[in-house]
């Protein structure tokens, strides 16, 4: 306490002695005179002049990134099993892959593999949807199944010490599967609601309906999923669907810490009896899109119109397929691309446009487009001809090759960036009948393409007329200009049709302001 009580006594003294200081003992202040401002003085900075900083420095040479292995074998069943393994983490991931998908879907019930694949992992025979998503939680595993347009696959994923516990669930899932009236009439109202969702945006809109304009609507690849078709499916359909899922001629990747004998030996306890036929491929046939035909689905009110332009392309194992590769990323596959730099950059119409190939065990489509403003929708679409057109007929620059070829150098380590990437970039290999070391060889392909290889691929897998076009958007605002394109024959001489949400065709849009001040006979059909 008492040393509390002499603090403010110090304080105090302590600043008498302070100001003491600064007077010189209590005589006058004296002011200094001011002294004049120095200049700063800098010192001079020499820059080195080595001829080597007249050029900008040249990067090395891109290295070929070494291809990681992966271990091909056989169950006794006739699975045929891709492993990749991995030593870091104490966890696995598998899928089954069957060749059955939306092609293989019976006349008029299209989404039976959609609607039958979700009904499959959503219960067992022993266990309803509570009990086998409990299951799943108490061993810390996911068994889940997908069906898309080619492929159905049963995914696997768990800690190595609770695999035997997931591929019992798996098991339990395709050999003894629940399959109930009241769970697949659940799913049925929730993919007509998801079909229905599909058509909230011009873009949803557009991409749903664009595959069976450039495939037909008769192709394997051109089937529109509907309300109606959904309909149709019964729950006998998804039983004889549950079926077809066999282990012979199945495929099974596997990336994850155990070995081959370790695969063997789970497989021959958990999957014991397992036997049967998997489904064979489903053969394609050649593209029949509609010729140099415009088409029109009318959103009213829609700020923005999605735009797409295509035509069937090549096969995915073609010989140029990597001058056709940087073709496309010359045109409309990267940010730099021409498409992109032209309707985003310079006329600021669009966030995006992009134009690239898509690829299935068929063949494949080019489709080139973007989601523009309305009031442009026109404009964009006859940019987007010209962007085509300048790369059949024009060469590539030096700098534009460059950058696409480097670029996709640089972009092959991230497809084997990990145990997971690799596999699945194998796995991709073999969707397309390409051999396991295709990207050892495809590295020394891209190097060599030059500008001639790209201007060839240019001309032989561009459409110069014929394209299949197709615009969501407000038919009030583009509508009237879309006509005149179509009436120019730009794309061909196939005009103009009008279509729903649905893709049927539809008469021509309406408005009541047209012809105002005309009489009622001056309105359009």
């Amino acid at each position: 306490m008492k040393i509390r009580s002499l603090l403010p006594l110090a304080l105090a003294l302590a600043s008498i002695v302070a100001v003491l200081a600064c007077d010189g003992g209590g005589s006058e202040t004296q002011n200094p005179e001011p002294q004049p401002a120095q200049p700063e003085t800098q010192a001079e900075v020499e820059w080195p002049d080595e001829p080597f900083r007249a050029e900008r420095p040249e990067p090395k040479p891109i290295k070929d990134v070494p291809i990681p292995s992966i271990e091909t074998f056989e169950l006794d069943n006739g699975v045929e099993v891709y492993l990749v393994q991995q030593q870091t983490l104490p966890t696995v991931l598998m899928y089954f892959n069957w060749d059955l998908g939306e092609v293989d879907d019976p006349k008029g019930k299209t989404g039976v593999a959609s609607l039958c694949g979700d009904l499959l992992d959503e219960a067992t025979g022993p266990k309803d949807k509570a009990s086998f998503k409990a299951a799943q939680a108490d061993h810390g595993v996911r068994v889940g199944m997908y069906s898309g347009n080619e492929i159905t696959s049963l995914s696997i994923r768990a800690l190595r010490k609770e695999l035997p516990a997931a591929l019992d669930l798996a098991a339990e899932m395709v050999m003894k599967p629940g399959l109930r009236k009241d769970d697949f009439e659940r799913l049925r109202e929730q993919e007509k609601a998801w079909l229905e969702q599909r058509k909230g945006s011009v873009t949803s809109i557009a991409y749903r309906l664009f595959p069976s304009l450039i495939w037909g609507t008769k192709h394997k690849y051109g089937k529109l999923e509907t309300a109606e078709s959904v309909d149709q499916i019964s729950l006998g359909d998804c039983q004889k669907w549950a079926k077809k899922l066999k282990p012979d001629g199945a495929r099974l990747w596997i990336v994850g810490k155990i070995s081959a004998d370790e695969v063997k030996a789970e497989f021959g306890e958990h999957f014991a009896g397992w036997k049967g036929r998997s489904p064979k491929r489903t053969k394609i046939s050649p593209a029949k899109p509609a010729k140099g035909t415009l088409f029109f689905v009318d959103v009213p009110g829609s700020a923005q119109s999605q735009i797409l332009i295509g035509h069937p392309g090549p096969v995915r194992d073609a010989e140029d397929y990597e001058a056709t590769q940087l073709m496309a990323a010359i045109l409309g596959g990267s940010f730099s691309s021409r498409i992109n730099m032209n309707l985003r950059e310079d006329k600021g119409w669009a966030y995006g446009a992009r134009g690239n190939f898509s690829y299935s065990r068929g063949g494949s489509y080019f489709a080139a487009g973007s989601s523009v403003r309305s009031d442009v929708t026109a404009d964009a679409v006859r940019e987007i001809f010209k962007e085509i057109e300048r790369m059949r007929t024009t060469d590539p620059s030096a700098q534009e090759l460059a950058r696409e070829q480097q670029g996709a150098l640089l972009g092959i380590p991230a497809e084997f960036a990990n145990a997971t990437r690799t596999m699945f970039s194998f796995r991709a290999l073999t969707y397309y009948d390409l051999p396991l070391d295709w990207h050892q060889s495809h590295q020394d392909r891209l190097r060599t393409v030059d500008i001639a290889a790209v201007r060839e691929a240019a001309q032989t897998h561009l459409q110069d007329e014929d394209h299949v076009v197709l615009v969501v958007g407000d038919g009030r605002t583009v509508l009237d200009s879309l006509e005149a394109i179509a009436a120019e024959e730009l794309f061909g001489s196939g005009g103009i049709q009008y279509l729903d949400s649905d893709g049927n065709p539809q008469p021509r849009p309406s408005y009541e302001d047209e012809g105002e001040g005309e009489g009622d006979d001056s309105a359009k059909p």
